[in-house]
């Protein structure tokens, strides 16, 4: 084996720039946290406005993203951006918070639910699976591992199972989508509808909270692709259209499949669910448009959905370690490029151990993706204000393209932003999650200096 390092090489076109962003979005919220969100607010009209409303705020972000990943075009992403408005130490204190919380809590949670949907497959009894109790680690952990394997080979066949897996999941989401549009009498009206148990129709700060999580969860991935900066063909156009158009595909899909959900699901049916019973919705809303045996396909749908969303955090995240590797903030080792496959091998495989760890650690799933949440949401502002620093900064840059809606899309994201983390920072259920996230940061700062000693020794 050689031993020298290789490079990226420029391989991505529009459609993989694309299926990465609605891919890495599209995964296991659209299935699992609607139920919680029913649950969480009053009326259906709100479940349509926040669906919607947070949706745009994450274009608002992306907006800024893309201006900043034409500005710099280079592997590293998130990283690059902070690092060339606001210094090496936020940079720097971000990829450490993205390392050991966001991409590898983003993938521990995803093989989790990946488990919980996959499990049901193989027919197990209860008592054989409490038997194996091992049973749902492993095979989150093997997920990990199988997405490590397949983008250790070459960006290509990363690319090529997102677009699969991307395609796979549309199609089967759009088939719910028109069968729901066409389909409009049920065999059986009498299961169309249920008593709800103690309903409520006022809105608490504790619901709004919990369905902010949750949406926010199944929009979560949005920013990925300015990681992959490096190896698309003409990053400067196929960069902002990638993030741009696979946003508005994936709010639409999103406002869609809710609405298929909310008529073969009624609101008050939805709240009258026992709390936990996820995946429910998706199964009881397949099995009245198709039938229950269609239905019992549905694991298998979710199960590529999620594994197609986990995908992008080895195909694109990883880039962010070889940046940091470049600049000499962690082990060189991390920015190795293999000469053959130009992939960072090394990045990949350390990333994929972390991840496997949280599986076996946490386990919950809601528990890992609180805590994703508030880590991301908190340098995603710092990011999107980057773009008003570097307009300040550096106003001859060249920019090929320019945040749409400046300087009041940027600044919606950033408000929407504060007022989440401070909430979620008050709030005593998910306070334990935001201090987890605060505590990864502060670790990250004697390491810092520590690592700048090392690099630049004194007399």
């Amino acid at each position: 084996m050689q031993t020298h390092s290789g490079h990226f090489q420029r391989r991505l076109g529009l459609t993989s720039a694309i299926s990465i962003t609605v891919g890495a979005v599209i995964g296991s919220g659209i299935f699992l946290k609607p139920l919680v969100i029913a649950q969480s607010l009053p009326s259906v009209t709100w479940i349509f406005m926040l669906w919607f409303a947070l949706g745009i705020v994450c274009l608002c972000g992306a907006f800024a993203y893309a201006e900043l990943g034409s500005m710099f075009p280079d592997a590293g992403g998130q990283y690059v951006f902070l690092r060339e408005a606001w210094g090496e130490e936020a940079a720097f204190l971000y990829g450490w918070v993205f390392f050991w919380g966001i991409n590898s809590g983003t993938m521990a949670a995803l093989a989790t639910a990946f488990a919980d949907y996959l499990l049901p497959l193989f027919n197990l009894d209860p008592a054989h699976r409490e038997a194996h109790s091992w049973l749902p680690g492993g095979i989150a952990t093997l997920m990990i591992m199988l997405l490590a394997l397949v983008n250790h080979f070459g960006v290509l066949f990363g690319a090529a199972l997102q677009n699969l897996s991307t395609f796979a999941k549309l199609g089967a989401l759009g088939l719910i989508v028109i069968g729901g549009l066409l389909i409009t009498d049920p065999e059986n009206p009498a299961t169309f509808f249920t008593t709800a148990q103690n309903p409520t129709t006022e809105l608490h700060i504790a619901g709004v909270l919990t369905a902010f999580i949750g949406i926010f969860w199944a929009y979560e991935g949005w920013y990925q692709l300015p990681f992959n900066s490096q190896e698309l063909k003409r990053p400067e156009r196929n960069l902002p259209l990638g993030l741009i158009v696979g946003l508005f595909i994936v709010i639409a899909f999103y406002i869609a499949i809710n609405a298929i959900y909310l008529h073969w699901v009624p609101f008050q049916e939805m709240r009258g669910l026992p709390l936990g019973a996820n995946q429910q919705v998706p199964y009881l809303t397949v099995a009245r448009i198709f039938s229950p045996q269609v239905a019992n396909y549905l694991t298998l749908l979710v199960a590529i959905s999620i594994l197609g969303a986990a995908n992008p955090n080895m195909l694109s995240s990883t880039r962010a370690f070889y940046a940091m590797g470049e600049d000499g903030l962690v082990p060189k080792a991390l920015n190795w490029i293999h000469p053959k496959y130009g992939t960072p091998t090394i990045a990949i495989w350390t990333q994929a151990i972390w991840a496997v760890f949280i599986v076996l650690y946490l386990e919950k799933f809601h528990d890992i993706t609180a805590f994703v949440v508030f880590d991301s949401f908190m340098f995603y502002c710092l990011t999107v204000a980057a773009v008003y620093r570097l307009r300040f900064t550096r106003p001859n840059h060249y920019r090929p393209y320019r945040c749409g809606g400046y300087p009041f899309t940027p600044a919606l994201f950033i408000l929407v932003s504060i007022g989440f983390i401070a909430t979620l920072l008050l709030n005593p259920d998910e306070r334990r999650h935001a201090l987890v996230g605060l505590a990864i940061l502060a670790a990250g700062i004697p390491y810092y200096y520590l690592m700048l000693r090392i690099r630049r020794p004194g007399p």
